[in-house]
Order: structure tokens, then sequence, then C-alpha cells
């Protein structure tokens, strides 16, 4: 298997929720921790640091957080409020585009 990288932008996670998880299949969301967004468009720091981000496992319709071990529904989850820093498809190994 390997990662897909998929389009989008820095909307909250909830407005791609719904096509993702009639995709049913495996995904890595990344999304950034804080929920002010004025905070993605400040110029990062003198040591280059921007804000928090976080990586969970969407699997068809449920959330499996590697932090705590917890599985959720996937409308229910956090990232839901949080913006999207990256989206990956797992793919097969064989898949024509993948990194």
């Amino acid at each position: 298997m390997k990662l897909a990288y998929c389009p989008f932008d820095i909307r909250k996670l909830k407005f791609y929720m719904k096509e993702l998880v009639e995709l049913d299949d495996l995904f890595l969301l990344s999304y950034y921790t804080p929920r002010d967004p004025k905070v993605l468009l400040r110029d990062p720091d003198s040591r280059g640091w921007l804000a928090g981000s976080h990586v969970v496992i969407l699997h068809r319709d449920k959330i499996i957080d590697p932090q705590t071990g917890r599985i959720t529904d996937a409308f229910s989850h956090r990232c839901n409020e949080r913006h999207t820093k990256r989206i990956f498809r797992v793919v097969p190994k064989d898949y024509h585009r993948g990194l």
C-alpha cells in the first residue's frame, strides 16, 4: 500500500467528510489544531513555527485516533471543526499515482 495525495484546501474537514465517507475507503487526515483561523494566516515566528497539527485515520465511517487509541464516528470527531492540513488516500502499491 502507498499514499495518494488528495487535492484539498484549508476548509474545515467537515466540508470533506461526507464525500470521504461515501468513498468507503481508507484515508490519512491531517488537520491544524488551533481553532482560530487567524492563527493559520499569520506569518511564522522566528523559528518557522506556525501552528500544531494532528493526524488521524479515516476507515469507512470511523476515525481512528492513534494518539488516544479511540475509534469515533467520523461525523462526530473533533477534526470536523478543524482546518485541513493534508488528505491522503491509502491505495494499492501498484496504483498509477501515489507517493
